[in-house]
């Protein structure tokens, strides 16, 4: 090959370059992430699917996962399916059969203590005033 020849291919090799370091080597470091939280998840950590569902790992198998969404109801999820976890518990017995307490939550309830959207001593009518 001759010097025109090469310098010709110096533009294609900086890119080949420049797309690795911006895109293939950052994938890579993500994927890798990711394996490492899902080969940590342990019984009592809690947890954040990539869909948005938040639960309290209480079985973990090899390939599934059990999160418990609300008391007494447990989904299976796959593995890949946990996005993030939010508290990192280390496997005990004593954390299996622990009963969550919430004080702080303030999701679902209004100021009162009680849900508008629930709230049973409202009829129908009465729930859209003040909507219009």
């Amino acid at each position: 090959m001759n010097q025109d020849n090469l310098g010709a291919l110096l533009p294609l090799v900086l890119l080949l370059v420049l797309a690795y370091f911006l895109m293939i080597r950052p994938a890579r470091k993500r994927a890798q992430e990711t394996a490492q939280l899902q080969s940590a998840l342990s019984v009592g950590d809690d947890v954040m699917t990539t869909s948005g569902i938040f639960g309290r790992v209480v079985e973990a198998t090899d390939e599934h996962v059990g999160l418990e969404v609300a008391t007494g109801t447990v989904i299976r999820v796959h593995r890949g399916a946990v996005g993030k976890i939010l508290t990192d518990t280390p496997a005990t017995d004593a954390a299996v059969g622990e009963a969550e307490v919430d004080s702080g939550s303030t999701l679902d309830t209004a100021p009162g203590g009680h849900s508008p959207a629930r709230d049973e001593s409202l009829g129908p009518d009465d729930r859209d005033q003040g909507t219009r």
